[in-house]
């Protein structure tokens, strides 16, 4: 038996596979330390499983060509699938049950946000930019804040720069603080749906430079929402075909010749 570690459970299991020449489906695997990635960095660690090797394996693994026979007779006993329960309706979760979790998720992500909501106001305030964040619609796993400022201009910064920064940084404070997979929606002086309004005219313009050219249009970095935004608006157009290009957080979307 032994303890083995890496950044998921699953890089520690194929390390131990390695190291002890034994498959991962003969290994007995005990997780210790579930991995955590931390916040910007702080409070990372890695996964830590102890392993030992299954007893059919450790006997097969000892004995010689004598006895041979008898250790195929045991993998084969051991081989034979085995018998699964299936869920029966009393093991389903009641109704009460999850409206209960429900809740409790909700009454979570609301407490979480509020700390958000407190951080961000500190980090405006480094900046230099007074803030007054307000929390609204908020869900299990979606909360949006209204980012309440005479400075609104400075809080979007340049082509949203500076507020899509703030939002995946609030992403990774959810996260951290027990709010697991919280999408957080950060907004000031109406700048989404405004937002939503000029990626509607971008793509209307870039279509109409594609099918005149007959080249790709490259678009500039933005978040995985108005990605997704573009792609839906183009997918069903006749003339052009959209994809992302690149890496988080210069991910981009390219507008190119459908033929």
């Amino acid at each position: 038996m032994g303890r083995y570690t890496g950044e998921t459970v699953e890089e520690a299991v194929a390390s131990a596979s390695k190291k002890l020449g034994v498959a991962v489906d003969q290994l007995e695997v005990k997780t210790i330390q579930q991995p955590r990635h931390g916040f910007l960095g702080i409070g990372r660690r890695e996964a830590i499983i102890e392993v030992s090797i299954k007893k059919a394996q450790k006997k097969d693994k000892n004995k010689g060509n004598h006895g041979h026979h008898k250790a195929n007779q045991q993998t084969k006993v051991q081989q034979q699938p085995k018998t699964r329960h299936k869920s029966t309706p009393d093991r389903e979760v009641d109704p009460a049950e999850m409206k209960r979790r429900h809740e409790q998720n909700v009454k979570r992500v609301e407490k979480v946000s509020q700390e958000l909501a407190d951080y961000l106001k500190n980090v405006f305030a480094n900046l230099g930019i007074e803030v007054k964040p307000v929390v609204s619609d908020v869900r299990s796993h979606e909360v949006k804040i209204d980012l309440q400022s005479e400075q609104s201009g400075r809080i979007i910064g340049h082509h949203g720069r500076r507020i899509n920064a703030m939002e995946q940084l609030s992403n990774a404070f959810m996260n951290y603080h027990g709010a697991e997979k919280t999408m957080v929606i950060l907004d000031t002086a109406n700048y989404r749906q405004r937002r939503e309004e000029s990626l509607h005219q971008l793509a209307e313009r870039s279509v109409m430079e594609v099918v005149s050219t007959g080249q790709a249009v490259f678009l500039d970095p933005m978040p995985a929402r108005e990605r997704k935004q573009l792609h839906q608006e183009l997918q069903e157009n006749d003339h052009v075909k959209t994809y992302s290009h690149g890496r988080d957080p210069y991910r981009s979307v390219v507008i190119a010749p459908k033929n």
